[in-house]
């Protein structure tokens, strides 16, 4: 048998079960199992390393949970669109959430919490005090005392976000109630909930990524310098938009819409003549710029993703409703059971901790007859506004039949002029503030609600 420095061939070869074969495994083994740890344990350096990092730039627990993008710009932002209306600048805690400063362990005085989550009509834009701090001030003026409504409303969220902010931040405040504001305008999903769903490498938190399990500040970094969040990608930055959109509307007259509409061919509809986007901007003898240049209470703004969305509706092919009856042969059932997973995820999981859930549905603005009639010179885009209120419809007939608490506000904002905001469609203060007795009376235990005229939930 033929030798290589000393050892038998067979062994080089692997042919017999000598020492020496053995002893060659063994250094094959290690090396398999040393390049696999050596790059977890790289990996775990680079994590460690980037989250230190981060930490300077990503805000402490919970408000990275709660918003992907900084709270200080936020504020600068608000501060130079109410520069006129400094009532309006919204004031944020340390949660970056606006609301007064509040604290996970319940105090001493305080015998009842809601947590309440949402998304904008929730947070409160455009309206000196926002939805939770009327509910409180409604309870102290009927002099119910140790009362909490406490305010988890974050614009451009939704159900996914809901369920996150659930089970990640409210049930941590042992809340009495959990409600959930559910607007159908944009809150209906396509995707069902799945507790066996594999996560995202990442994702806007607080909805579980793989990344965001072991790094918590690098996700929220990551997403907010990319755009990864719901409201990173629907809003695009383009510089002195609103100053112009302004301008605009504090002209004298309709005209000249020249510089809008070729700003709006330059950065959204390249393919479209100006002439025909500013066709569609002066319709109803200029409504939309005068309702702009109001400066009274409730005063109006016009932005770049309102007239894209004109402009794309009014400018589109695809069938559209043009009439209720219309609107619910459309829209059909369409995202209504993917949509009621989540509230139903939500459900279980609050009702496990042995506490109460409750939903509240946000009807569009179709119920104030001012915005139907401010509408009317743009139907395809108000059909979008016919379809929502069918699937709202819908999905409080499918939450009753599946045993949900209701609080229905079509019920308190039905018929009610002056209630809605004619361009974003948010809430004015006085939809703000009905809808905050409705609300108030709805979180009391039944010994202490009174009499809900009729509307029930």
């Amino acid at each position: 048998m033929g030798l290589v420095h000393g050892l038998p061939l067979t062994a080089i070869f692997g042919l017999d079960r000598t020492p020496a074969c053995q002893w060659r495994k063994g250094v094959m083994t290690k090396q398999f199992w040393f390049w696999p740890l050596y790059g977890l344990l790289l990996l775990a350096l680079v994590l460690t390393g980037a989250e230190y990092i981060a930490s300077y730039s990503a805000p402490p627990w919970p408000a990275r949970e709660l918003r992907p993008i900084p709270i200080d710009s936020l504020t600068v932002n608000a501060k130079t669109l109410f520069a006129d209306s400094p009532e309006l600048v919204p004031t944020y805690n340390d949660w970056a959430v606006r609301d007064r400063p509040r604290s996970f362990a319940r105090p001493a005085d305080v015998r009842f919490r809601a947590a309440l989550v949402g998304d904008s009509f929730l947070e409160g834009y455009y309206v000196p005090a926002p939805l939770p701090e009327l509910i409180e001030r409604t309870w102290v003026a009927k002099r119910i005392v140790g009362m909490e409504a406490i305010n988890l409303g974050i614009a451009a969220t939704g159900p996914r976000q809901y369920y996150a902010r659930i089970k990640n931040v409210a049930l941590g405040l042992d809340p009495d109630v959990v409600m959930v504001f559910v607007y159908v305008g944009n809150d209906m999903v396509s995707v069902r909930y799945d507790d066996y769903a594999p996560p995202p490498i990442i994702d806007e938190l607080p909805v579980p990524s793989i990344l965001g399990a072991v790094a918590p500040r690098s996700t929220w970094l990551l997403v907010n310098r990319f755009g990864f969040s719901e409201v990173g990608r629907t809003n695009k930055d383009i510089p002195g938009e609103a100053a112009l959109l302004s301008e605009w509307a504090q002209q004298p007259s309709p005209e000249p819409v020249d510089r809008v509409a070729r700003h709006m061919k330059v950065h959204y509809y390249p393919k479209l003549g100006e002439d025909t986007i500013a066709e569609i901007l002066l319709r109803g003898d200029g409504r939309l710029r005068t309702a702009a240049s109001q400066r009274a209470r409730d005063r109006e703004y016009l932005a770049g993703w309102l007239l894209n969305g004109m402009i794309d509706w009014e400018t589109g092919k695809w069938e559209v409703p043009f009439n209720v009856d219309e609107a619910a042969n459309i829209v059909g059932d369409s995202r209504i059971a993917e949509t009621m997973s989540w509230l139903d995820a939500a459900r279980r999981l609050v009702t496990s901790h042995g506490k109460r859930f409750m939903v509240a549905l946000i009807p569009v603005g179709i119920v104030d007859p001012d915005y139907v009639e401010f509408w009317q010179p743009w139907p395809r885009y108000y059909s979008y506004s016919l379809s929502s209120d069918a699937r709202h419809r819908r999905l409080a007939a499918a939450l009753r039949q599946s045993g949900f608490a209701v609080v229905d506000l079509r019920g308190v904002l039905d018929g009610v002029r002056g209630t809605y905001r004619l361009t974003d469609g948010h809430w004015t203060d006085r939809g703000t503030q009905i809808v905050a007795a409705r609300i108030a009376d709805a979180l009391l235990s039944p010994g202490e609600r009174p009499a809900l005229n009729g509307n029930g939930y």
